[in-house]
């Protein structure tokens, strides 16, 4: 009895066969192409006279939380958007930038719908304490503030403690300063999560 309890789970460990993980801690981390408007809104204002660096910055996301029913997870994070740069000529010549930067503290809900073992689609619902700063050639404005933000989210189970995430978040900053103004982000996001 005891050389067969041995061998079922010998052949158990060899095949993979194990409980699935419903609920515990998770940590994790993306990285993101962050589209801002702010560029294109004050390019509108300035007549079109910037030209953008790209479409795009790179950001970065890290936050540990827990995961329940299955795949769902409730994560407090930290994001760094990626940063918006643009170029400009002076009427009486010379040039100058413009850069954009928004980082902060969130707190989100991933409420998922497992789809099979190993993928969950689902959303994401939460809120962004942001500071966000603009530099124009020297002249500096800067906000902060509270923003709600949401998404899609999705999860591929690729190991027994592990998933890969993608994920696409809207964020509005609705700012005071006269030149940062209101600032909206789509962020299109890859990385993994631990779950333990």
């Amino acid at each position: 009895m005891k050389k067969t309890l041995t061998a079922m789970a010998l052949l158990a460990a060899a095949t993979g066969v194990h409980a699935e993980k419903t609920s515990g801690f998770t940590v994790g981390g993306a990285l993101s192409l962050d589209a801002s408007d702010y560029i294109d809104q004050l390019d509108d204002d300035l007549g079109g006279a910037l030209d953008q660096d790209a479409p795009f910055g790179v950001g970065a996301d890290v936050y540990a939380g827990f995961m329940f029913a299955r795949a769902s997870t409730v994560r407090v994070g930290y994001r760094a958007f990626g940063q918006q740069e643009a170029d400009f000529d002076y009427f009486f010549g010379g040039s100058g930038d413009i850069e954009v930067d928004a980082d902060g503290m969130y707190v989100a809900l991933d409420l998922m719908m497992p789809l099979g073992d190993v993928f969950a689609l689902g959303g994401t619902l939460g809120i962004q304490d942001w500071d966000a700063e603009v530099d124009f050639d020297g002249l500096k404005g800067e906000d902060d503030g509270r923003d709600i933000f949401y998404g899609l989210r999705a999860k591929w189970k690729v190991a027994e403690a592990g998933a890969v995430t993608a994920s696409i978040n809207r964020y509005t900053f609705d700012s005071g300063d006269e030149l940062l103004h209101d600032i909206e982000y789509t962020a299109f996001a890859g990385g993994f999560e631990f779950f333990f």
